[in-house]
């Protein structure tokens, strides 16, 4: 395990400073760990929403029951995962997403 043991401050406004923490927290980093990447030119991506997450356990779970469901049925439930995804992709695109603060 590295142990880190230098500190470098820097100053920013307020909101630079909850920029960066919405950032760290999208990512699903810590604010140093997220620097520290940023500062090192790693590539660092956004994790999902959590209403993804639960949009593909939906799909999931449609396909394992796919064989025993009515025509009917998995049109009616694509309806719904399709809904769940719509919601979700609205959400993310104005930031209002619980995940992300």
């Amino acid at each position: 395990m590295r142990h880190r043991t230098c500190a470098i401050q820097i100053r920013v406004t307020e909101k630079e400073k909850q920029h960066v923490i919405r950032n760290a927290h999208r990512c699903g980093l810590s604010v140093s760990t997220y620097l520290r990447k940023l500062s090192l030119g790693k590539e660092i991506q956004s994790a999902p929403p959590l209403a993804f997450y639960r949009v593909y356990a939906q799909l999931t779970q449609l396909q394992q029951e796919y064989p025993n469901l009515s025509s009917a049925s998995i049109a009616e439930r694509l309806k719904t995962i399709s809904q769940a995804l719509m919601q979700a992709c609205c959400h993310t695109e104005r930031g209002d997403d619980p995940q992300w603060p």
